[in-house]
């Protein structure tokens, strides 16, 4: 059996995309489909789906009958709360500097990049006092101006766990003008200049980039501790690659490899399996499963339920038993001996989702739509170090009794681009309609209010903007 872990900003988009929960930000709507179609796939794709029964105690009970089928468990009954504390604790050591109008420190540097979220900040002044303010460099109106609009509601809109889930948010930042001089709130408090600090809206930036590095490590940590795969909302990938690498469970040129394959084409169906440092990784190319549903099933209230009947289908059982030998061949055997065996698993997988697209493949104007799915699989041994602090010596982790059976050595992650997903998603047309006619607005909704600055002018100064 193969077990996903996903978490509850997952099944919280989820309810969005099928008006359960009323959207407030218009630009939320595009992440939340990619969370659907990502939770979609952990159903087709997985034999059962865990999640940690965390969410706000009045919406709980509600959210368990919602998902019946997701096996629901109790962070305390399995010490759980002490992977709480560590994820804590990793995300404290997290320090958000900016410098020179740049987010300079490794984390959330590392992170911008991976999204291609290209930002400076710089003073803009209000009521004659000059506020650090963010602004996305791209041309107005041009598609990568949306892009960022979606992009950073869906980093905004991890606060929005904030009142529901056990954690910490943080709005400190380090800022370090283009002289190297440290700015700290004695010189925001000086009468001898008229600079302000950070202004709000990039206060409530830093404090979802905080919440969202703490809740990748803890279900970083998490899915480790049971043995499970991680199945996270996508925008929680980019930080979860980057976490991973400076922890030491993964290489300098295994990162670099599974970044390759998430910003370019595959051209075969599944990638080998190669060796980087006891890590290991497939690459799967699948038809978007949510559009094809909702063509079918006429609503996204009934995608679910569909998907549930279609992963009994002999393409998806079969999908899903090559996956399994193939995880426990990389358990059983080094990678050399795996590699005999993968150019069969590879043809027999190739043709199963060659039909996969066949059948259920969604036509728009650029083609059949499909999503990249990119497994990475790591042995017990390989990560023993994760996180640095020796946070596993001190407690165990009760296995529940129903995953006490599974023979996997290894724990996967599976890792999606966000930021290709979105334009996935935007180009799906038609479907698109279809997929968020469920969808509620909140009655004063708004969309992403963020400032643009070309980048040409971003070290210009004027009467009423100055660079860092």
């Amino acid at each position: 059996m193969t077990y996903a872990l996903v978490d509850n900003a997952t099944l919280t988009a989820v309810q969005r995309i099928q008006g359960d929960i009323i959207i407030k930000n218009t630009d939320t709507i595009d992440g939340d489909l990619v969370a659907f179609e990502n939770f979609i796939q952990g159903i087709l794709f997985y034999d059962e789906l865990i999640c940690l029964d965390n969410y706000k105690k009045e919406h709980q009970q509600e959210r368990k009958d919602t998902f019946d089928f997701i096996r629901f468990l109790d962070p305390t009954k399995y010490n759980l709360q002490q992977i709480d504390s560590a994820a804590r604790q990793e995300a404290n050591h997290i320090k958000p500097e900016i410098r020179a109008g740049k987010f300079a420190d490794e984390d959330f540097k590392s992170f911008l990049e991976l999204v291609k979220m290209n930002s400076i900040c710089v003073w803009e002044q209000s009521s004659s006092i000059f506020y650090l303010t963010m602004r996305m460099l791209g041309e107005k109106y041009s598609d990568e101006w949306a892009k960022y609009g979606q992009l950073s509601a869906t980093i905004f809109n991890e606060l929005s766990d904030v009142s529901k889930t056990k954690g910490r948010w943080s709005e400190d930042v380090k800022l370090i003008n283009s002289k190297g001089e440290v700015l700290s709130n004695e010189t925001f408090q000086s009468n001898t200049n008229d600079y302000g600090g950070t202004n709000r809206s990039l206060d409530m930036f830093i404090a979802s980039l905080n919440w969202l590095a703490y809740k990748s490590i803890y279900y970083s940590m998490a899915a480790k501790a049971l043995n499970a795969d991680s199945f996270l909302h996508p925008i929680r990938h980019a930080f979860q690659i980057h976490w991973m690498t400076k922890t030491g469970a993964f290489g300098h040129g295994f990162t670099k490899n599974l970044l390759d394959k998430m910003s370019g084409d595959v051209s075969n169906t599944l990638a080998e399996i190669k060796n980087y440092g006891g890590v290991a990784t497939t690459a799967i190319q699948v038809p978007i499963f949510t559009a094809w549903l909702v063509s079918e099933t006429g609503s996204p209230k009934n995608i679910i339920d569909a998907a549930r009947e279609l992963k009994n289908q002999s393409h998806f059982t079969e999908i899903r038993g090559i996956l399994r030998e193939i995880r426990t061949e990389y358990d059983r055997s080094n990678l050399k001996e795996s590699n005999k065996k993968i150019s069969k698993w590879n043809t027999d997988l190739e043709k199963a989702l060659g039909d996969l697209k066949r059948l259920y493949g969604v036509k728009t104007n650029q083609g059949i739509a499909s999503s990249l799915v990119i497994n990475v699989y790591n042995s017990l041994a390989m990560v023993s170090q994760t996180p640095k602090a020796p946070v596993f010596n001190n407690f165990t982790i009760p296995r529940p009794d129903f995953m006490k059976s599974s023979l996997n050595k290894s724990f996967t992650h599976t890792f999606k681009n966000i930021a290709s997903e979105l334009t996935t998603t935007e180009r799906l047309g038609g479907f698109k309609d279809y997929l968020t006619s469920a969808v509620k607005l909140d009655k004063y909704h708004t969309s992403s209010r963020f400032k643009v600055e070309e980048p040409k002018y971003q070290r210009l100064s004027s009467n009423w903007k100055r660079p860092m």
